[in-house]
């Protein structure tokens, strides 16, 4: 295994190959659409958390758990099998449209039918059975969407994917704080979701459609789906489940406003994975898939984006974690102040979540969903006893150290199997941010107790004091990578056009 990392062993990138070019335009693309939905995201989830109260959150959180649990069992693993299989023609999109209409109307069946007799489980929760019946709408939207959107993803389409969820986002921010401001209370969350959804439902059959639906059924293309799909649906169930256990166990066994602190406290630390994880691996998914028989390429591009991915969770975790009292104090509110230590728990899930959703659509890209399968049965059966214990010693607080200690769990499993698939140093990605980011949030916690208040002079200054430590520190220790990662984009984005030219 080569231990100095792809970008040492690569070869001259003055010849940057079709796909790299579309992979850094692509980056940038959903990286800048992604910004831009971080502060529309942003300032909605401000403007919701002073309309509406906690408890408003932790119904609509438990809500989305069982419409994802059900979501998940007509997965299947459909999206991703269409992103790996290289040959894609007619009779397939017609017999994979089929199936995912089949299934959706399945599950939404099975749900609207158990609905009621989910509010009777939850007499605490008023209104619960009527959410969950409103949402199935949005999610059979989504999943209708999603055809469309994984097509243009697979034909590397950035663009218009950018596109779909700036206009998304920007629907639901207005939708949701206007009708959370005229009194709506949970249903104001229920419009969220239905707003965004319904957006890019319209944008992905409408305008941005690349197929017409047509139905079709064809055998061996269903035994096909199914061989892929297998480990893919078990590995996706049970990372739902990783996702997602702990808000029900919280919302089950301490109630709705222990539930709405820790589902903030969670959207908040999941923010990297929607600024940059998930652009990056909307772009790189397919483009793993593609270079999936050529080694030396893949283990560029992995390491390529897990570097950006690592240092950006352990910038903005840093950054956000020390931030956040003030952020409670003059932003959201202080009714939001006992969410402030089970967001600092998350610092370590900030960071390791992204990069593990890297791997796992490496894995699945490149033909391996039973790794990810085999690594997700192993942290389930860890994270539903450590959720549960943590919950009985130390409420949320202990939830949150329990999915923490979940992700290392799986970054431990998943070594090997990457391992085997792509060469890169393990060192020169991790060491180096993991000693910038202790050096640089220990003396910013330090000047923290110094002002025992919240206030802007704290904020600027702790803040101030952590990016100079923490990117001084990798300028210094990292020059060459970033040099390279520069020179990359600049002859990706100029090169090839003034070649062309």
């Amino acid at each position: 295994m080569c231990e100095e990392g792809p970008l040492e062993a690569s070869p001259v990138d003055s010849d940057i190959s079709p796909v790299a070019v579309r992979a850094v335009r692509g980056s940038l693309y959903s990286v800048g659409a992604s910004m831009v939905t971080l502060v529309l995201g942003i300032t909605r989830s401000i403007l919701l958390a002073r309309l509406l109260l906690p408890e408003h959150f932790g119904v609509v959180a438990l809500a989305l758990f069982y419409l994802g649990l059900a979501s998940r069992l007509r997965g299947f693993g459909l999206n991703m099998a269409l992103i790996h299989r290289q040959e894609v023609d007619e009779t397939f999109l017609r017999t994979l449209f089929t199936l995912r209409i089949g299934l959706d109307l399945a599950t939404s069946g099975l749900l609207l039918m158990v609905a009621p007799f989910l509010q009777r489980m939850y007499p605490q929760m008023p209104g619960l059975g009527s959410v969950i019946a409103v949402l199935i709408v949005a999610y059979i939207l989504s999943d209708l969407s999603s055809l469309q959107e994984t097509l243009l993803r697979k034909r590397l389409a950035f663009s218009y994917l950018a596109w779909m969820d700036i206009l998304a986002s920007a629907v639901m921010t207005l939708v949701a704080p206007y009708l959370a401001w005229r009194g709506w209370g949970i249903w104001a969350l229920v419009a969220e979701r239905l707003s965004g959804l319904g957006m890019r439902f319209l944008l992905s059959w409408g305008p941005f459609r690349l197929w017409r639906p047509r139905f079709g059924w064809d055998r061996e293309v269903v035994r096909w789906l199914w061989r892929y799909g297998r480990p893919s649906w078990v590995a996706a169930n049970l990372t739902y489940l990783l996702d997602t256990f702990d808000d029900f166990w919280v919302g089950t066994a301490l109630g709705k406003t222990p539930l709405g602190y820790y589902a903030k406290a969670y959207e908040f630390a999941r923010y990297p994975r929607r600024v940059f994880a998930n652009p990056l691996v909307t772009v790189f998914g397919p483009v793993f898939a593609r270079v999936q028989d050529k080694r030396v390429e893949l283990s560029r591009a992995f390491y390529r984006s897990a570097l950006v991915i690592l240092r950006t969770g352990f910038l903005i975790a840093g950054v956000f974690g020390l931030a956040m009292p003030e952020f409670i104090h003059y932003v959201i509110g202080e009714k939001w102040w006992p969410m402030l230590w089970t967001f600092r728990l998350m610092l370590v899930y900030i960071v390791l979540d992204p990069i593990l959703m890297l791997i796992g659509n490496l894995l699945f890209a490149t033909g391996r969903p039973d790794a990810m399968r085999d690594a997700r049965i192993v942290q389930t059966v860890f994270f539903i006893p450590a959720v549960i214990v943590g919950a009985s010693l130390a409420g949320i607080n202990g939830v949150a150290v329990a999915a923490d200690a979940m992700l290392l769990v799986g970054g431990w499993r998943l070594y090997r199997p990457l391992r085997e698939m792509v060469d890169f140093s393990w060192r020169r990605l991790v060491v180096h941010p993991c000693v910038a980011m202790t050096l640089a949030w220990t003396v910013g916690f330090g000047l923290e107790q110094t002002f025992p208040d919240p206030s802007w002079q704290a904020l600027l200054l702790k803040t101030g004091v952590f990016l100079s430590i923490f990117g001084g520190f990798l300028l210094i220790s990292e020059r060459e990578d970033y040099a390279k990662g520069l020179r990359l984009m600049w002859q990706a984005l100029w090169g090839q056009r003034a070649r062309v030219m």
